[in-house]
């Protein structure tokens, strides 16, 4: 077999015989890892979040509870910080909890989860899973690194299935549920 000494590719069998290859070409390799198949995007609009509607009587116990809480920690401590901040954080709820959700724009495509033109890439997640909350459902996206939040994007139950499919191409589905801080505030409807 004739041998090309210019060649980048050459075998050598254990027996220490050279033996002339194929150039590599690199269409004929891929980059290794799973490479999704073409696939287009998938646009949507929903709610940047669940709304829970509170009454009077929903603000007069959280202006109680805070009022109680505070009182009980200047009681026991004597610390006016301490005591400040649970007014602070009382107020800071009142604020957020009377906040309307906006319309948002979800975008699904190659290059990641895009939330308001903000693109999340796939390879900062593990995993995706659907969470059913009231009339709206989520896809939550669960990051690789310990102390990111994971990312929520929320859409009508009937689309359900073109969004799960499109996203499976890039991250595994994982079943799980509401954690304890989301039933909790689930639960004070925040």
């Amino acid at each position: 077999m004739d041998q090309d000494e210019n060649s980048p590719w050459q075998y050598k069998p254990d027996n220490g015989s050279k033996t002339q290859t194929e150039p590599r070409n690199d269409d004929d390799n891929p980059e290794p890892g799973p490479r999704p198949a073409a696939s287009k995007s998938v646009a949507w609009q929903a709610a940047e979040f669940i709304e829970h509607p509170h009454g009077s009587g929903w603000y007069a116990g959280l202006a109680a509870a805070t009022a109680v809480l505070a009182g009980l920690v200047y009681l026991t401590t004597k610390d006016y910080f301490a005591t400040g901040t649970i007014v602070v954080v009382g107020i800071i709820v009142w604020v957020f909890a009377g906040h309307k959700p906006g319309v948002a724009q979800y975008e699904i495509s190659d290059s990641g989860l895009s939330v308001n033109s903000k693109v999340y890439p796939y390879s900062s997640f593990k995993s995706f899973a659907v969470l059913r909350e009231g009339p709206l459902t989520s896809v939550n996206l669960f990051p690789l690194k310990r102390f990111m939040p994971p990312v929520s994007a929320y859409f009508d139950p009937k689309d359900e299935p073109k969004i799960t499919d499109a996203l499976g191409n890039y991250l595994p589905y994982e079943e799980r549920k509401l954690d304890t801080i989301d039933r909790l505030s689930r639960r004070l409807h925040l």
